[in-house]
């Protein structure tokens, strides 16, 4: 009798097994997929979309946070932050948070209206998400201006999809 242990018989170590390495090759492949681009140039589709936001203005890149995971497993709940920099005080707050997802069916995801009694110029929510793509924040402020952040989210299991 041999006391080799046989490899289906061999104890797992924890935490890794064939569907973890696979799960995490599968993000790596995905993540390299995405395509290169600059932090400054949205598509044209998208840049359209924010000069119609902003009536026109260009928004700066500075002073607003958008905390999201790069990797979702499941487009269906994506827990999404805005935070902007802001005194929120009368002469100058946050008037509106405007968030877009540019693959969603309805890119307009949501608009936050905001001012200075709100406090802190921060919206939390819980977003759905069709595809792979970037999710932009766009924020106007009481001064006239906008700021604006987007993120490369990566999405393994895709929301939004009509089954007809």
């Amino acid at each position: 009798m041999s006391s080799a242990i046989s490899p289906r018989s061999r104890p797992s170590e924890p935490g890794l097994d064939r569907r973890s390495v696979l799960a995490g090759a599968t993000a790596g492949l995905l993540v390299a997929a995405l395509p290169a681009r600059a932090a400054t140039e949205p598509s044209p589709e998208l840049a359209q979309l924010i000069a119609r936001i902003t009536e026109g203005a260009v928004p700066e890149r500075a002073r607003i946070t958008l905390d999201i995971p790069a990797l979702v497993e499941n487009g269906n709940s994506v827990d999404t932050r805005i935070l902007v920099e802001s005194a929120m005080t009368e002469a100058d707050h946050v008037r509106w948070i405007h968030l877009i997802a540019e693959k969603n069916p309805f890119p307009d995801m949501a608009r936050f209206h905001l001012g200075p009694r709100a406090g802190r110029a921060e919206v939390a929510t819980t977003l759905r998400l069709a595809a792979s793509q970037t999710v932009t924040a766009v924020a106007a402020l009481s001064g006239g201006g906008f700021v604006m952040t987007d993120a490369d989210i990566v999405v393994t299991l895709s929301a939004c999809i009509d089954g007809g």
